[in-house]
């Protein structure tokens, strides 16, 4: 009788375990995906303020050198040159961002693919229609955290390669010179301004990105918002 009572002790504390470890687990998704959003929204408001002013710059750079002011072209070339650094760092650092945040999505794949190991031997051993309820649940918490790797995967690409496109444009604009040969100016005005508006162009599409991945964290709080639910229905 004993051992008997012992064996039930430790099968309940073994699955106490279990779902106290998955609660943790989600409770914990639950606040990385609420520091994204605010940490996104303050980045995307940062980066539109960025690039309204990138492109004055750019504006006043070629009044500037349509005026033959070359004091204010320098100026403005250093000015410039200045933001281009500035974002090649923040993109190095939304690089590592991602870099985490595929991490962190690998992990969350590996908690649901756990889970459904778990609940499938469960649907085996005893076919009820909650653990039948259970694996389908599992399962689609499995599908949904795959997406997000690869949704997360696909971000850290896009990130890395236009963080790569601003450090060659920057290499461009900072090696001209552009108070050289006046003859050539009009051709040197084309360019460099095809170059700089590439630039702004890269901002753009990294803010387009912000948006995206905060529609996303939204999405994985209301898909924690429904497994916390699924958990306490369990």
């Amino acid at each position: 009788m004993k051992t008997l009572k012992t064996i039930m002790i430790a099968v309940f504390a073994f699955s106490f375990g279990l779902t106290n470890a998955q609660h943790n687990r989600n409770a914990k998704e639950n606040l990385d995906n609420r520091i994204a959003v605010v940490t996104g929204k303050q980045q995307l408001q940062k980066d539109i303020n960025q690039l309204r002013s990138f492109e004055q710059k750019i504006n006043a750079f070629v009044d500037a050198f349509i005026s033959h002011n070359s004091k204010r072209v320098k100026v403005l070339k250093a000015d410039i040159l200045s933001d281009m650094k500035r974002e090649i760092r923040q993109s190095e650092r939304k690089i590592k961002q991602d870099q985490l945040e595929i991490k962190q999505s690998k992990a969350e794949l590996r908690g649901s693919k756990r889970e459904l190991r778990n609940s499938r031997n469960d649907a085996i051993r005893r076919n009820t229609s909650k653990n039948r309820r259970e694996l389908r649940d599992d399962r689609r918490d499995k599908r949904d955290d795959r997406r997000d790797l690869k949704d997360d995967q696909r971000d850290l690409k896009n990130q890395i390669a236009r963080t790569e496109r601003q450090k060659e444009i920057y290499q461009s604009i900072r090696n001209f010179n552009f108070l050289a040969k006046k003859a050539n100016g009009k051709r040197k005005l084309m360019t460099n301004s095809r170059l700089l508006n590439e630039f702004a162009k890269t901002m753009k599409t990294d803010i387009k990105a912000t948006k995206l991945e905060l529609k996303e964290d939204f999405k994985e709080i209301n898909e924690d918002r429904r497994e916390r639910i699924e958990d306490r229905r369990s």
